[in-house]
């Protein structure tokens, strides 16, 4: 018997399309999708293909456009009301969180209350939004039957936002990772100076990769600036790749970002274009060395997916991972984004112990979907 559920979701999200293709389809599950954000995206011929329902929300509101809250609690209603055709659903699941959005679960949840209700934070939505934010989310959370984050330190920080009943109820559940494969793969057929020149990058010069994409989160620039204080004999000697395929995008960011990469003495490469599986695997293993500079991070699948293929990373010292202390895997540590220069040339000239890589394997153990989709799934059924 099929069972259906609605996922409240980034439809043009990787990370969405992958929870529906590695776990939803192959466990039975029909699909319906709410975009919370554009209304298509990328995947739109995958879901077509699929039998995977993406709901289109046609309300125009002219008579309240003006007042946005007004518009917002009003959308809420109506697309509420048409969903509930598409049920009746077996659990209904928020992901990344919204005063907005969990409204609209709140809602299809009353409408259907045997569906289980689970609410996933991805990382930003709990780490950045303000406090106002936060709490129009309480009463939804303390209605929903699950919570889910990606880091231990997340169910601490659900703790102090929400109370201890919040907390009762959050598991850590991780995405599976299907980068580890696309690694194997490509390993298979090229060695890293092969990878280095499928981006048209010499294959004799260390790649350096900052960040993985295109939000100013990310201090491309500042990074960029940091990087002029070194010698001039030093860059020529290095490619410097710029992953900017995703994430918030501002033309004029962009262009600035370029401009700084473009004017240093090293060869530099920035990524605009979507990467699928095959080409990200060459680019994390064409890497010498990652620089990851965001305030805040929930054990990003980029950081894993270099960490696997075999780069130093150099990690800013705020930025906590208790998956990695667990499996003993070592990082270069930075406290100020002006230790980077000199940390990556001192990096670059070290080879990573045998260990070390034995350690960086067990990622694909613990963190593949094969592992991670029972605990997904036992959400849906208690």
């Amino acid at each position: 018997m099929s069972k259906r559920i609605l996922l409240i979701t980034d439809v043009g999200s990787f990370w969405s399309k992958r929870y529906v293709e590695n776990l939803l389809l192959p466990n039975g599950w029909e699909v319906v999708i709410f975009p919370i954000w554009e209304k298509t995206g990328r995947f739109d011929a995958y879901y077509r293909e699929n039998g995977v329902t993406v709901y289109n929300d046609a309300h125009t509101l002219p008579v309240v456009r003006r007042i946005p809250r007004l518009r917002m609690w009003a959308r809420i209603a109506m697309n509420a009301n048409k969903l509930k055709r598409y049920g009746p659903f077996d659990a209904i699941h928020n992901h990344y969180l919204s005063q907005r959005d969990l409204a609209l679960g709140y809602r299809l949840h009353r409408a259907f209350p045997q569906a289980k209700w689970v609410c996933s934070f991805w990382g930003s939505d709990l780490l950045r939004s303000t406090g106002v934010d936060l709490r129009r989310m309480e009463r939804y959370l303390a209605a929903c039957d699950h919570i889910t984050v990606h880091s231990a330190l997340h169910i601490k920080r659900v703790r102090e936002v929400f109370g201890e009943a919040a907390s009762q109820k959050t598991a850590l559940v991780y995405f599976g990772q299907t980068v580890y494969d696309d690694i194997d793969r490509v390993r298979k057929l090229a060695d890293k100076a092969a990878c280095k020149e499928h981006f048209g990058l010499p294959a004799d010069k260390p790649v350096i990769c900052l960040g993985y994409n295109a939000s100013p989160t990310h201090k491309h620039l500042e990074l960029l600036k940091g990087l002029k204080t070194l010698p001039e004999e030093t860059l020529r000697g290095w490619s410097l790749v710029l992953q900017m395929t995703y994430g918030s995008f501002d033309d004029s960011y962009f262009d600035t970002v370029r401009e700084a990469a473009e004017a240093l003495p090293c060869r530099t490469l920035v990524l605009t274009e979507f990467m699928d599986g095959t080409e990200t695997a060459y680019l994390r293993l064409a890497a010498d060395a990652f620089v990851l500079a965001i305030p805040t991070d929930a054990f990003s699948a980029s950081l894993q997916e270099y960490l696997y293929a075999g780069a130093k990373v150099l990690q800013a010292n705020w930025l906590r991972y208790p998956q990695l202390e667990e499996l003993g895997i070592s990082t270069t540590p930075f406290s100020e984004l002006a230790q980077v220069p000199e940390l990556l040339h001192q990096t670059l000239n070290n080879e990573l112990p045998a260990d070390e890589k034995e350690k960086r394997a067990m990622l694909k153990k613990k963190y593949s979907w094969d592992t991670v989709s029972e605990g997904w799934l036992k959400l849906y059924q208690s």
